[in-house]
């Protein structure tokens, strides 16, 4: 149980930033009283065998973490290769429910209102609740560890007067190497590029989707507790500061709290909808904040730009750090048999895959020189042969940095048009 603990002891470090690693990681060796074996073994056994004895992934995820020794953006990697469901009720178990490994540093529960951060610049006045009703796509990201993963849709429905049910989808790429078995979900594409474009040779990547949901409470106007660090009296700020919503939901089998604050949106007469959300969040083991744009179409509309631009720009975030989100993968449409394409067609039909992948197959102008595609459903596929011993065993000896590194590479900058940021050096 020993290895096991110490494998357990940086999951969540995916989706924060390095409170815990600044802690237990970063070289310091694992002290061994963060971990109740007696309570692993009585309340999470099940969940310790269904991983570490019966699923060769999760425990190559848990290798993988350990290896990235609290480096958060490291882990998120290990989590897009090998995280699966065995792997969330394993930390759920022994950290969430039972604390058997004793890394919650932080206290729980959402911040109470007053409490909260302050907004970067003041939130949108009378903000309607109703006017995220329905889907929207994340278009637009800040923080590369979180808000730049493909296929962004939130879908938002009406639970109570203040509240919110918010259905979360995202997919995160995975690097599948020769030698494995084919895909069992979701799509799968071999990539051969220049070697400018950081990806040499043929790879094939599978978009692994996700979802989860959040319960979205809505605040009533309330005033901020702030602490002037000069004279480290209390005050109080101005309640256009304080967050317009708080969250709730869980994600890797771990909980998490987050405060939204809307700090930008359309005019009434603009022809597209959008908002611009800053958040400050936190799981038992870190804190981290983001910021991102919804629209109600897949890509952020131009007309919309020269408005969102402005936005960051106030709230201190540069618009130039942004990324584009890729949501091609929406309109994916799905074939009754897999079929594989030659050169000439692969390329054409691969553009909306390499879409949400983030990979621009322009034909004949350098970046993307062969693309062999091939979609697969998860009924139609047969048993796979069982990979070589060599491979597994390459697997737990891999360097942890090479998944998030594919991700990285994956993601694409936000391009703002010339007109946008030339209004913007005017004005500043």
């Amino acid at each position: 149980m020993t290895i096991s603990a110490a494998l357990l002891l940086t999951p969540l470090s995916a989706f924060a930033e390095n409170e815990l690693a600044s802690k237990y990681g970063n070289g310091k060796t694992l002290d061994t009283s963060l971990v109740d074996q007696t309570c692993l073994v009585d309340k999470c056994s099940l969940q310790s065998k269904a991983c570490l004895v019966d699923d060769p992934s999760c425990r190559k995820g848990l290798t993988c973490t350990a290896k990235c020794m609290g480096d958060n953006a490291c882990i998120t990697g290990c989590m897009a290769r090998y995280g699966n469901e065995h792997l969330d009720d394993l930390l759920k178990c022994t950290i969430e429910d039972n604390e058997c490994i004793k890394v919650a540093i932080l206290p729980g529960g959402a911040d109470a209102p007053g409490t909260e951060k302050p907004s970067p610049i003041p939130t949108v006045s009378s903000f309607k609740m109703a006017s995220l009703s329905g889907s929207w796509f994340k278009v637009v990201g800040f923080n590369p560890n979180y808000d730049c993963y493909a296929c962004q849709r939130n879908t938002f429905t009406h639970a109570s007067v203040d509240t919110l049910d918010v259905k979360v989808e995202f997919s995160m790429p995975r690097l599948l190497e020769d030698g494995s078995p084919p895909p069992p979900t979701n799509r799968a594409e071999k990539i051969f590029v220049d070697s400018e474009g950081g990806m040499k040779g043929g790879r094939a990547i599978q978009l692994n989707d996700y979802k989860t949901t959040e319960k979205m409470v809505f605040d009533t106007p309330h005033t901020l507790k702030t602490t002037d660090p000069s004279t480290n009296k209390i005050s109080l700020a101005s309640m256009n500061f304080a967050r317009t919503a708080h969250s709730e939901g869980e994600m890797f089998g771990l909980k998490f709290w987050e405060n939204w604050y809307v700090i930008g949106e359309n005019d009434k007469d603009d022809a597209a909808e959008f908002k611009v959300i800053y958040y400050d969040g936190k799981t038992r083991q870190n804190t981290y904040q983001g910021a991102f744009v919804y629209a109600r179409e897949k890509e952020l509309p131009e007309a919309s730009m020269a408005k969102v631009y402005k936005i960051a720009q106030n709230a201190g975030l540069n618009p130039d750090g942004f990324c584009r989100i890729r949501n091609g993968c929406f309109e994916q449409p799905e074939l009754s048999q897999p079929q594989k394409r030659g050169f000439f067609e692969g390329l054409v039909a691969s553009t909306k895959v390499s879409e949400l992948l983030g990979v621009e197959p322009v034909f004949g102008e350098g970046l993307l020189k062969q693309v062999e595609q091939e979609y697969i459903r998860d009924e139609q596929i047969v048993e796979a042969t069982a990979r070589a011993w060599w491979w597994e065993v390459g697997d737990y000896l891999e360097n942890p940095h090479r998944h998030f590194k594919l991700i990285d590479e994956l993601r694409t900058p936000m391009e703002w048009p010339q007109s946008v940021t030339s209004a913007a050096g005017r004005r500043n």
